[in-house]
This record gives C-alpha cells, structure tokens and sequence, in this order.
C-alpha cells in the first residue's frame, strides 16, 4: 500500500477568496501576510483554526483568512473567543482586536481573558488612534495628540498594553513593527507554540497597529490611519510596530 503525503500548505491558501481592502499604505496588510506566512511555516489546519474580531479596521482580518471566523460586536472578541475554547479545546483560536477595541470598551474583558489563562493567541493592532471612526485619539494615543476629539491635544497618559498584559500575569509578551517581516513571523509562530500541557491551559495575545510589530515600545505613525499554552498576547504596531503578551499558566 502506497501513503501519499500530504501536499504542503502555502501562505496563499490560508487567503480567502475576499478582496483585502483597507487604506493604501496600511500596516494591516503587512500584518496579515505575517500570519499567513507564519502559519503556513506551522502547517496549521485550516479547519481546527478560528479568528475571532471585534469591531475596527482590524476587525476584517477574519473576512480574508481561509479558516473559521466570528467578526464580533465592539471589545466583545474576547468573551466570544473563550466561548468557543470552551466548546472545542482542540481549536487553534487567535484573536484580532485594534487599541480602541481592545483596551477602551473591551478593556474589562482583555483583563479577564489574561487571567484565565484561555489557550488562545490574542493579536493587537496598535496605531495609537482611532482609524475607523476618522481619527479620534484612543487609549494609546500620546499626550499632546491633536485629534477631532482631542483638538487642543490629548491630556491622557496613554495605556501600555505589554504593560497591562504583564500586569495581568501574561506569561508570552511580545512586540513587533509590521515592516520587519521576518521578525514579526518569528514572533507569532513563537506564540502560537507557547503552550503548556493541556491541564494547565495557556493562552496568547497579540497586537498590531497601522505597520508593524517590535520588541520595543512604539513609535506612534502620524496622521489618522484607518485600518497592529498560555495565553499569548502579540502586539503589532500599524505605522511601524506591534507587541505580543501571554499570560502565567
């Protein structure tokens, strides 16, 4: 009897049939072809993997990938992926959220999600600004930030998501900037391989914004951009950086 081997996934075929489409110049679509390359570097099954979104420009992300995938309500995304952890443990969960959605309205939620150690991949898009919604300044946004809700400037120390991740017992942090290529792979194949036993379960995180992903905390790109097993969060930053966190087991 002859066993044929099975034939070898690329990138593109984790590319669904969609028209990718954000702003020209988006650090998303940099992004995204990281994830694709990453898991094609893994060979990942398509159908044992869910991305799941919130709300955002980030939030196409699951519209464009060949797998299964849930675009969520605003800074829900966490809820709805632990609910599908829990009703199948053998998935590959990653979760895409933007620094509005993750860490404003879905700030309560991300907390929770780190602490529970829920096996997942958690990605955050960070470009320190509302895209979506035209540019309005977000919790990342740095002090002085002019914006149409912050026309005098921003008066509000910004949120440090690797920070809050760390804060929150995340045992895998990382950062990346979306034009190191290379780089940013490396970084979400190392997340998605985080993981302890299964007893113990782990979960991961990631970030991205407008370009990139980092190892070191990011520079905010200028201008409005509408577009970054234990836990394991990633941050990637869109404009030239990102950032990854994973919770304790």
């Amino acid at each position: 009897m002859t066993t044929v081997a099975p034939e070898k996934r690329a990138p593109k075929d984790y590319a669904s049939d969609q028209e990718v489409r954000w702003c020209p110049g988006c650090g998303d679509y940099a992004i995204i072809k990281a994830a694709q390359k990453a898991l094609a570097d893994l060979q990942v099954d398509p159908d044992q993997t869910v991305f799941v979104s919130g709300i955002g420009c980030a939030a196409r992300f699951p519209y464009y990938m060949n797998t299964y995938g849930f675009h969520t309500i605003h800074g829900r995304a966490p809820a709805v992926a632990t609910g599908v952890k829990l009703a199948n443990p053998d998935l590959d969960v990653w979760v895409i959220s933007g620094d509005g959605d993750a860490l404003s309205i879905g700030g309560n939620h991300l907390l929770h999600l780190l602490r529970r150690n829920v096996d997942l991949q958690f990605l955050l898009f960070n470009n320190e600004i509302y895209g979506l919604t035209k540019g309005q300044y977000s919790p990342t946004s740095r002090v002085g930030t002019r914006s149409p809700s912050t026309p005098q400037g921003s008066l509000d120390t910004p949120v440090s998501a690797c920070e809050l991740a760390l804060g929150a017992g995340a045992r895998f942090v990382a950062r990346a900037i979306d034009i190191q290529q290379p780089k940013l792979v490396e970084i979400l194949k190392r997340a998605a391989g985080h993981r302890l036993s299964r007893s113990s379960r782990t979960v991961s995180c990631s970030t991205t914004t407008c370009s990139g992903i980092s190892p070191t905390r990011m520079s905010r790109p200028t201008g409005s951009c509408s577009s970054n097993t234990a836990p394991r969060f990633v941050g990637a930053r869109i404009g030239n950086t990102a950032s990854c966190w994973i919770p304790r087991p």
